[in-house]
């Protein structure tokens, strides 16, 4: 089994590893696409997502239908990769660093686990705190309606490795948004 904490990039040298600047690329997107073990093949699904880091590594949550595949999934296997990342093509346009296109990635593995209402309340609501806060500014959820709690279950997925890349070497958050396109000269 491969040890993902040992890996080293093609590229080293845009490799990220700093805790703010993995923040800042995960604040530019809203979307991860969660891998899960299935056979004969992986299966990935694009989900929204929000997160909170507090410690050394980060939390993610993810709301889900009550019933599907991926539970099935999760409950055989919590271990998940999210793929979370967003692309700029510049062609047509000036390049940036003799590059023609740009972009952010972070992937993170960790262990799911499924938080139901009726199981725990006030994590279930957490969750969707976290979901709304980042993605549309939202105020914390306080309580579920009836038709939520009919339908919707959260996920959080505890990291246990996240790393991040650049197409080209960054140094500080303030690299971290990418260049707007501009006209060729």
């Amino acid at each position: 089994m491969t040890d993902h904490t040992t890996l080293t990039m093609h590229r080293e040298k845009v490799r990220i590893r700093d805790k703010e600047m993995l923040k800042a690329m995960l604040d530019l997107t809203q979307v991860a696409v969660v891998g899960l073990h299935d056979e004969p093949y992986p299966y990935c699904v694009p989900m929204n997502f929000g997160y909170e880091w507090e410690g050394d590594l980060p939390v993610f949550y993810f709301h889900m239908a009550i019933e599907g595949h991926r539970i099935e999934l999760i409950k055989k296997d919590p271990r998940v990769c999210l793929s979370i990342s967003t692309f700029l093509d510049r062609h047509g346009f000036a390049s940036y660093r003799n590059e023609t296109h740009d972009y952010r990635s972070v992937t993170v593995f960790g262990t799911a686990e499924i938080i139901k209402p009726e199981d725990d309340m006030d994590s279930y609501l957490h969750a969707f705190s976290v979901l709304c806060r980042c993605n549309s500014g939202r105020p914390e959820v306080k309580q579920a309606s009836p038709e939520m709690l009919a339908r919707l279950w959260a996920l959080r997925v505890t990291a246990e490795i996240v790393t991040g890349k650049t197409q080209y070497p960054i140094s500080s958050v303030e690299e971290v948004p990418m260049p707007a396109n501009q006209p060729r000269a």
